[in-house]
């Protein structure tokens, strides 16, 4: 891993303005609108409008075909950063000439009517579903209806999943971006293993992913943790969201996480599962499975490959003792557009006094993998009240995966 951190250049930038137009040109359109959810918004950020600028995320980005992009940002703090940026040297991707403030439906026409766009063909990035958080689509309600009802003559497709399938290729540069992310991850991983111990509280190994990230020049907005020596649950820990003292680790614990290590808005996923001393013999067990599940992953990762065709492999080993599932094995990574389930979700004896339980979606069956796709690979397995999640970020190869990282893909020991 190079110790220099990496930027995008010029070169970068042309590469996805490109892409753009051509989106446009074969869908006959005559400009993008692209939405940006506002910044802070971890773990599954939606940022498409970065991908476009470099810049802050948070935005909605208008990009006429043939053209320099269109961005309407939040609120003049954006503008005075971007101000700073060029007196400290940085030649930003975007002109002050094309930065707006008002980041409502009613200012966004307002820009399209004075650019003479308001009789466009538009595609829209951001009303089509984006789980796991956005099943409706992503733009405010009151913001689009006020785009549509202000713009008559204009016309609206949406053209998400195409822009994203477009962008999930990532370039010689992205990648890059991609190990420094998973450098940071990995040793964010390390730093939750050296503090986990008897005694410790789940708060101490949480301070110590999150000061690993910032020391190392990556970002993690937030973890997943859990411990116990049963576990079921999945998410972040319980005294983020409600006022209660954290968990103190036990001998015959199992610590559970996943890391969203981000840097330059792409993320990277780690999956560690911690074992404190002597536990129960189902968490080996379940352990062993995932790592089966995902050396079957990794190596299905190749361009070529359907993702049906991974997901499958992925579930093959489960299928030995009938594992069940907190979430999905595998998904897409920067975009989230392709999901892969395993075949039983929370079979706990419990689920039966709760209302109507839908399973999660999978998304993207049918997509033709390509070199350079990167993928969350999280092979999860419960056996009665014992789970172990482990995995990490594997970008599809020629042959097979190409592994990102390796602390969390196996059983890790405190």
């Amino acid at each position: 891993m190079s110790t220099s951190i990496p930027s995008y250049s010029f070169a970068e930038r042309d590469r996805r303005w490109s892409i753009a137009n051509t989106l446009m040109e074969e869908r006959g359109l005559d400009a993008l609108l692209v939405y940006g959810d506002r910044e802070g918004a971890f773990p599954a950020f939606y940022a498409p409008d970065t991908w476009l600028t470099n810049e802050r995320p948070g935005s909605i980005v208008i990009v006429p075909k043939g053209e320099e992009p269109i961005v309407i940002v939040f609120l003049v703090t954006v503008i005075a950063d971007h101000i700073q940026a060029a007196a400290s040297g940085y030649t930003s991707w975007i002109r002050p000439e094309n930065i707006y403030t008002g980041k409502m439906g009613s200012n966004v026409v307002e820009i399209i009517e004075d650019r003479g766009l308001n009789r466009c063909k538009f595609g829209v990035v951001g009303l089509e579903p984006y789980p796991p958080y956005y099943f409706d689509g992503v733009i405010p309600y009151n913001t689009w209806k006020g785009i549509v009802d202000d713009l008559p003559e204009a016309r609206f497709e949406a053209v998400g999943n195409d822009f994203f399938a477009r962008t999930s290729v990532k370039s010689a540069e992205e990648i890059a971006v991609l190990k420094w992310s998973a450098s940071v991850g990995e040793k964010m991983c390390a730093a939750m293993r050296d503090a986990t111990r008897p005694g410790a509280g789940e708060h101490e190994i949480y301070a110590a992913a999150l000061d690993t990230a910032a020391r190392n020049v990556g970002y993690c907005g937030q973890i997943l943790l859990g411990s116990g020596p049963e576990f079921v649950g999945w998410g972040p820990p319980t005294w983020l969201y409600r006022p209660e003292t954290p968990r103190t680790i036990r001998e015959g614990d199992v610590v559970l996480s996943e890391v969203f290590s981000s840097f330059g808005m792409l993320e990277t996923q780690h999956q560690p599962a911690i074992a404190v001393g002597n536990v129960h013999p189902d968490f080996h067990d379940a352990a062993a499975l995932a790592r089966a599940s995902y050396e079957a992953g990794v190596k299905a990762l190749k361009a070529g490959s359907v993702f049906a065709d991974v997901v499958e492999a992925m579930r093959v080993p489960m299928r030995e003792r009938a594992c069940w599932h907190a979430h999905p094995l595998v998904h897409s990574l920067t975009p989230y557009t392709m999901i892969g389930a395993g075949e039983r979700l929370a079979d706990l004896p419990e689920l039966a006094r709760y209302g109507k339980v839908l399973p999660i979606p999978s998304m993207g069956n049918d997509r033709v993998l390509e070199a350079g796709m990167v993928f969350a690979l999280e092979p999860n397995c419960g056996i009665g009240r014992r789970l172990i999640n482990l995995g990490g970020t594997v970008l599809v190869g020629e042959d097979g995966g190409i592994e990102l990282n390796s602390n969390s893909t196996r059983l890790m020991l405190a």
